[in-house]
């Protein structure tokens, strides 16, 4: 079952399902990327732990070894090897988070458009489950196949925060905000106050041409 942020058509879907089944995934997070490198319009699998999603929004994307900033040029990455590779405090704390969240490893698909990542998926596996011998090979193999059915499905709307010039900062406002987070909660989770939150949505309102939060959901969640 695909619990939708973001409203996929169902031949997106399909192919979010079929990368799960062949890599025996416990959960998917299929997620679109704007020219900010800010993740938003996530689609996730029902299994994937509510608190694990929360707390990446809340912050923790900010020390994500395969977060899209981090990926160069590779189509795909894979979260044990990213954190034994990284002998850091950030990748230690990461690890702990992931763990405490019931996920135990991860893929990270990176799908482009001229260059430009545009969009990413996670196969998540869950403490305990079977990863498939040779699954990095695996994952190699269909990249290709769920790049072009979930990027040439993709409008001109992944594009929407750079063109009406939202900041990766006002980005994360802009998840939070169509998460139902209140404005009091979205500045806990970006550790800002209450006035620079309302400040943002001001900011938000006057580029997107809007006047009410409602609006802005209905805009980041517009149908492809």
């Amino acid at each position: 079952m695909i619990a939708l942020l973001g409203r996929p058509d169902p031949a997106t879907t399909q192919a979010i399902q079929f990368a799960r089944g062949i890599l025996e995934g416990s959960a998917t997070a299929f997620y679109e990327v704007d020219g900010n490198l800010t993740l938003n319009r996530f689609v996730l699998s029902s299994n994937v732990p509510p608190s694990f999603h929360d707390q990446y929004l809340a912050g923790m994307n900010r020390l994500d070894p395969l977060h899209p900033r981090s990926a160069s040029n590779r189509p795909i990455a894979r979260l044990s090897t990213a954190l034994d590779q990284c002998a850091t405090q950030e990748a230690a704390t990461y690890r702990a988070f992931a763990g405490q969240c019931g996920v135990a490893d991860m893929i990270e698909f990176f799908f482009r458009r001229n260059d430009r990542i545009v969009a990413g998926m996670s196969v998540l596996w869950a403490p305990g489950c079977a990863i498939p011998d040779g699954s990095m090979h695996i994952a190699e193999k269909i990249h290709d196949y769920l790049e072009f059915n979930l990027t040439s499905r993709l409008s001109s709307n992944a594009d929407e925060p750079a063109r009406f010039g939202l900041t990766s900062r006002e980005m994360e406002v802009v998840e939070l905000l169509c998460c139902g987070r209140t404005n009091r909660e979205i500045g806990e989770c970006l550790n800002i106050g209450l006035a620079t939150v309302k400040t943002h949505l001001i900011h938000i309102f006057e580029k997107l041409g809007v006047e009410t939060r409602s609006a802005v959901v209905a805009m980041m969640s517009r149908p492809h």
